[in-house]
């Protein structure tokens, strides 16, 4: 009997030849170092056979060698001068299978990384022998059981214990506690029950504690407050704490991230958080909160869907470090404070489904940082601020549902906008042919207003346009035919308007459209045949209109129904043989509508002579 390579017992006599080969398990004198550079060759290919499982694929260079360096060479492998494995890192490697007892003999590691793949199984408590190791990731894996606290009594070294989103379960470890040097712990993603282990205020050198999307319960630890090294906190999802955000929290003075969104939380927003100075990410949205937003926070803010009430703190963005703003979905009123973009750092304005009332800052006009306004389904009035079709970051406005007036700005070159969408508001005017400028215009959305005049042709330039909605507006004239071009349009209504002429024939070259509604308007003329071939074309309303001729039946026509063509008191259904041929200009026929009226009167005289 002798010791293999691994440090096993094992009667090599009885293993196969290829086992001998491969693992070198022969009468062998190896001295000093080399004999651990072996010993760590040895190990490796042992991790790869339990990593790669049965689909047996990645790490392919990790082969045996003869040279006591060879290993040093693989991917994802260093070594120090006595070549011993002192880091691994096979990240994002297509591996299916579990990490073998063996990985504990590495015990040069500094650094063990194996992120980002399908690993399963437990992590092995062979690790408690990884003396020298300073950062453990094994996020986003699939690792499950409890996790074992006993590595914690060797990895005295450690700094970052990375074990986000993984299956583990059962109770937050306690035993890691006495890891005086850990700055980054992320338990996030698990299934971790339980409270927050009232041990981990002793671990003063704490910089990140991520605690998110468990199963935890109890109160938020007031004790946190301690950490006072902390400067990303996340509690947030899935956890369901009781209680509210203790006021301890405003004594972590270096904090700049603190995450509780969706805990469950209730009662009122500590004063004691305006201390926060470094504080750039705050988020408490769907919980239930309650009461005033605290004037001290004048920082980042995202506290959508609580039961918010009063008015935003009006020195709200005056230091100059705001970055987003989300309030959405409470009940706050009063009016947008003047300075949110004070320091010229604020992305996202994001206030919708509120109270607010008063116009907008012409100060938002200016913005260059901007890249999202949504303040729809508010009650705010006067103009829109012209400058912000011109703020070359923002990709995103939606102001529907408020009570802004005025007309549309002459100028745009908002080259970086793809979402323009402000309908249910009272803007009149025209729409300005200036439009076409936003040439990364995707969505534009201008129905229920007071919008007059023609639809500019230039409209239909912009490559990327796929949804047109100007409905419910007092637009005249005619369908521009250059709509024809803009082949990338998916979706156009233009009903309840006053359009006139006829629908364009080479609408067919259209073909992505899936949804075509010009209905409630004045055009006339024949309905374009070529639409039976529009095969993209799922819903089609031509109804309310002065059109003429017969109804198509083939093709695309066999999907639409008779509402999709009625009120039109001179078109023929699709059978009726006294409908004049395609074209002809003699004489009406009996429409929809008609032959209603016919069935009616013979009724009516029927019912007399009875």
């Amino acid at each position: 009997m002798m010791r293999c390579a691994f440090g096993f017992n094992r009667n090599c006599n009885n293993e196969s030849p290829i086992y001998r080969h491969r693992y070198q398990c022969r009468h062998r004198s190896f001295s000093g170092d080399s004999t651990k550079g072996y010993r760590d060759l040895e190990v490796l290919l042992k991790l790869k056979s339990s990593m790669i499982g049965p689909k047996a694929s990645g790490l392919d260079d990790w082969e045996f060698s003869s040279s006591p360096s060879a290993h040093c060479h693989f991917s994802g492998v260093k070594c120090d001068k006595d070549y011993r494995v002192d880091a691994l890192n096979v990240s994002f490697a297509p591996l299916y299978g579990t990490i073998s007892p063996e990985i504990g003999l590495l015990n040069k590691l500094v650094n063990l990384t194996i992120s980002n793949v399908e690993l399963t199984g437990n992590v092995p408590t062979e690790m408690r022998n990884l003396t020298s190791l300073k950062t453990f990731n094994i996020s986003n894996n699939y690792f499950q059981g409890s996790f074992p606290s006993e590595i914690f009594t060797g990895m005295t070294q450690l700094e970052i214990l990375d074990a986000y989103n993984n299956n583990f379960t059962g109770l937050l470890p306690v035993e890691l506690a006495n890891l005086k040097h850990l700055k980054h712990l992320s338990f996030g993603g698990n299934y971790f029950t339980g409270q927050v282990p009232d041990q981990y205020s002793d671990i003063q050198s704490l910089e990140f504690l991520g605690l998110n999307a468990n199963d935890l319960t109890g109160k938020i630890p007031a004790f946190l407050g301690r950490l006072k090294n902390l400067k990303s906190l996340f509690l947030g999802y899935s956890n369901a704490f009781h209680g509210g955000i203790p006021p301890e929290f405003g004594s972590l003075t270096q904090l700049k991230t603190l995450d509780m969104a969706s805990c469950n939380l209730t009662g009122e927003i500590p004063e004691s958080l305006g201390n926060l100075k470094r504080l750039r990410i705050l988020l408490l949205q769907q919980n239930s909160l309650t009461g005033r937003i605290p004037s001290q926070l004048a920082g980042l803010i995202s506290l959508k869907e609580n039961n918010f009430t009063g008015e935003l703190p009006e020195n709200l963005g005056r230091n100059g470090k705001l970055c987003n703003l989300d309030v959405s979905s409470n009940y706050l009123t009063g009016s947008i404070p003047l300075d949110l973009c004070k320091g010229g750092t604020l992305q996202e304005l994001i206030l919708m489904d509120n109270f607010f009332f008063g116009p907008l800052s012409e100060k938002l006009g200016n913005c260059k940082s901007l890249t999202k306004i949504r303040i729809k389904k508010n009650n705010l009035n006067g103009t829109i601020p012209t400058g912000i079709f011109n703020l070359p970051s923002l990709s995103f406005v939606e102001l529907d549902d408020n009570f802004f007036g005025g007309e549309l700005p002459l100028r745009m070159s908002g080259d970086s906008l793809e979402m323009l969408k402000i309908s249910n508001n009272l803007i009149s005017g025209e729409i300005p042919p200036a439009i076409r400028n936003l040439r990364c215009l995707q969505v534009l959305e201008l129905a229920r207003n007071k919008l007059s005049g023609e639809i500019p042709e230039q409209i239909f330039e912009i490559k990327v346009l796929s949804k047109i909605n100007i409905r419910d507006n007092n637009i005249t004239g005619e369908i521009p035919p250059s709509i024809s071009r803009c082949t990338s349009l998916t979706s156009i209504d233009f009903s309840q308007n006053s359009l006139s002429g006829e629908i364009p024939k080479g609408i067919n070259k259209l073909e992505h459209l899936s949804n075509l509604n010009v209905s409630r308007n004045r055009l006339t003329g024949e309905i374009p045949a070529e639409i039976e071939n529009m095969t993209s074309l799922a819903t089609l309303d031509v109804s309310d209109n002065n059109l003429i001729g017969r109804v198509p039946s083939a093709g695309q026509f066999l999907f639409f129904d008779d509402s999709s063509f009625s009120g039109n008191p001179n078109l023929c259904p699709p059978n009726d043989s006294h409908c004049p041929a395609r074209g002809s200009s003699h004489g009406h026929a009996p429409c929809f509508a008609a032959s209603k009226l016919i069935i009616t009167i013979i009724m009516l005289i029927i019912l007399e002579g009875n």
